[in-house]
């Protein structure tokens, strides 16, 4: 659940929205922590019926006690464990990578480390573990707690009135994610069930080792995700084509290049990685097997993700729920079974047979929405214009200004319309080339997007500087005071914002 709405965060974000997006978080954590506090008080309550639904009988005395004291702290531990999850990703989406990432070391580090001091010198059992990740949980809410209190991105706590329709946008955008957690519990529970006829308690730990290692290459594809969102919706709100082109393809480059490392350590290190788990004899013989055909399904399944963050970036939530419901659902239960009657070897094809299948399909539908998606661009050309260029210095500042000036009057604005967007146009990049030059950049680069409507104008301005808000300078201050005065009273709205090393500017007119 945790994607439900720091998607839709970084895509307002990137549209240049901060206080819907702020409302957004306030909404969703609200919804979160009453959600987890219900989960609690009924899990409590009925504590002895959830611990049958997950196979503990009271007939085994010793284990249901152990299975008792187990589930109790975790429903116990829920808000505090379940709560880092949307912090971190929210603070991730706010600007703070490097921050979200030291939050979830710090906090795998102190689970890693009160596990052994709980379970192994205390001897608290399994109850032990619960607690370390708990605490761990709660270094991570202190970190990410304290970029929201102390400012240092645009995400703030507040308690805004319940918005049903917003929620139910950032539920819509992120289901495709959060859902997976949901396949992955029925797909893992039929695996087991299905392996133990077939392979034993052999087949169970050999998969168990697969799914294990599958998540370090998952982490990778997570990340490649979470980077391409928030830069997806800023390239799409400068309805820049080429950019969003241009990051998915490098999305896939990269991501392809860390997959195929990953390929080979889990291709050359498969019988270690066996051993290193506990598997030994015909154990480490089947497991190393089942990497190998695994390590095929893993650039398919990297490509597959990649495409359902994009496409619930670009709002087309839909399609992402379909390529998640395939590869993780529906193209992984029919060719497990299938599968299944060729004994334990032929099993672990369903790894790559899901991911290639779901492949297929989404070449396929990109394809058409490459179709739709020009119909719909030339359909809207004419009543969305847009003009774009790159500033490097006052020289191509002055051209830049002539050029939209014309570009105005061939959209047939009028003279006052055409005024006050060159004047804006003017005044702030003049101001960010002062700014660049009083600070010794001299490798300064601008891209002006301008687009117009039926409502007016909107600028979208993005540099390589140093941190610098145009509109933050005191009045009078400076040479482009007057100038800038001008442009605050004849802005309807605008929007800074400092991200992964670049100045984000947005101004409507």
């Amino acid at each position: 659940m945790f994607h439900w709405g720091s998607i839709h965060y970084a895509s307002l974000m990137g549209s240049g929205k901060p206080k819907e997006a702020n409302r957004l978080f306030g909404t969703v954590l609200r919804f979160l922590i009453v959600t987890y506090l219900v989960t609690v008080v009924l899990g409590l309550i009925f504590l002895p019926q959830l611990l049958c639904v997950l196979g503990a009988s009271p007939d085994y005395p010793g284990v249901y006690t152990i299975a008792e004291r187990y589930v109790r702290a975790q429903l116990i531990c829920v808000p505090i464990m379940f709560c880092q999850g949307p912090l971190y990703y929210f603070v991730h989406a706010d600007g703070a990578p490097k921050r979200a990432a030291v939050a979830l070391t710090v906090s795998n580090t102190v689970d890693i480390a009160l596990n052994y001091v709980f379970v192994i010198h205390l001897d608290m059992g399994a109850e032990g573990s619960v607690w370390s990740t708990a605490i761990g949980a709660a270094f991570c809410l202190v970190i990410c707690g304290k970029h929201i209190i102390g400012k240092h991105g645009l995400l703030r706590f507040c308690w805004p009135s319940i918005d049903p329709r917003g929620l139910f946008r950032c539920i819509r955008t992120g289901f495709a994610s959060a859902v997976q957690h949901i396949y992955q519990f029925v797909t893992v529970l039929c695996a087991n069930t299905l392996l133990l006829s077939i392979g034993g308690p052999v087949g169970v730990a050999v998969f168990n080792v697969v799914y294990n290692l599958s998540l370090l290459f998952v982490a990778v594809a997570d990340g490649i995700g979470m980077t391409l969102q928030p830069m997806i919706s800023t390239y799409q709100a400068e309805r820049d084509a080429p950019a969003v082109k241009r990051t998915v393809q490098l999305s896939v480059w990269y991501g392809s290049v860390l997959a195929l490392l990953i390929i080979l350590g889990l291709g050359f290190g498969a019988a270690p990685l066996c051993a290193l788990f506990g598997l030994t004899g015909e154990a480490r013989t089947i497991g190393s097997l089942a990497l190998w055909i695994y390590c095929i399904s893993i650039l398919p399944a990297l490509w597959n993700q990649i495409a359902i963050y994009y496409q619930q970036t670009t709002k087309r939530e839909r399609s992402a729920l379909v390529i998640q419901t395939l590869r993780l659902l529906l193209c992984f239960l029919v060719p497990m079974f299938a599968l299944a009657p060729f004994g334990l070897n032929a099993f672990w094809w369903v790894f790559p047979i899901s991911e290639l299948s779901t492949f297929l399909y989404t070449v396929v539908s990109i394809r058409k929405q490459k179709k739709m998606n020009q119909l719909a661009a030339d359909s809207s050309a004419a009543t969305i214009r847009s003009f774009s260029t790159h500033i490097q210095n006052v020289e191509l500042l002055g051209d830049t200004v002539e050029q939209l000036q014309r570009t105005c009057e061939s959209w047939d604005c009028t003279s006052q319309q055409s005024y006050y967007a060159t004047l804006v146009v003017e005044e702030v990049c003049a101001a960010i080339l002062e700014d660049a030059k009083n600070n010794h950049r001299n490798d300064i680069l601008i891209k002006l997007t301008v687009s117009a409507d039926q409502d007016g104008f909107t600028l979208h301005l993005r540099d390589n500087s140093y941190e610098f808000n145009p509109f933050s300078s005191e009045e009078g201050d400076g040479p482009n005071a007057l100038g800038m005065s001008i442009v605050r009273k004849k802005a309807k709205e605008f929007f800074y914002r400092r991200y992964q090393g670049f100045n984000t500017l947005l101004i409507i007119l």
